[in-house]
């Protein structure tokens, strides 16, 4: 054996890797585009699609109810459909509906000559009395009546969608009126 060699060796220093900044910062630039470039492309697809008319958007609002009705729950599904229409016929005709009673909208559509909401007075008022009864006197409605109370709400909101709205015109011997009773 030859002594002169020692056996054991020493362990080699850690190497160490150098930190280059580029990595991180080529990273973090791509990720950054990436998030840019589907943002644009987000805009851009969103800016072609078709937006919808508020009668379309309301119609499919109205559809949204029929769970409720398929539910039975006459009460809230009265509530939601004449949220709805009053919605609608704020937004359309520029008349201040969802925060009042249904006689003070009446009294209010009645001095407006000239509107085409005028056209649909006992239609509207109608469909607004028998959602007033199955909100407030727990009116029970048959899943007929609901499906009928559906239906006239479609037709007056897609009634109402052409029509052009005229200039109002309030009427000075009109604004003390009782609302009329059929």
């Amino acid at each position: 054996m030859n002594s002169s060699a020692p056996d054991i060796h020493d362990i080699y220093p850690p190497y160490l890797i150098p930190q280059d900044w580029r990595v991180p910062v080529l990273t973090g630039t791509a990720v950054v585009l990436a998030l840019l470039l589907a943002w644009f492309g987000w805009r851009w697809l969103r800016a072609r699609r078709p937006r919808l008319t508020l009668v379309q958007r309301t119609l499919l609002k109205l559809d949204a109810t029929r769970p409720l009705m398929e539910g039975g729950d006459a009460p809230a599904f009265s509530v939601a459909v004449s949220d709805i229409v009053r919605g609608y016929i704020e937004e359309r005709f520029n008349v201040h509906a969802t925060q009042r009673t249904t006689p003070e909208f009446l009294r209010d559509c009645l001095t407006q000559v000239g509107t085409a909401l005028q056209g649909h007075e006992q239609s509207l008022s109608d469909f607004l009395m028998f959602c007033d009864l199955a909100k407030f006197a727990r009116w029970s409605l048959s899943r007929e009546e609901m499906q009928s109370l559906l239906a006239g709400a479609r037709h007056f909101v897609e009634s109402t969608g052409a029509a052009v709205p005229t200039k109002t015109v309030v009427v000075t011997e009109a604004v003390n009126v009782p609302i009329r009773q059929s």
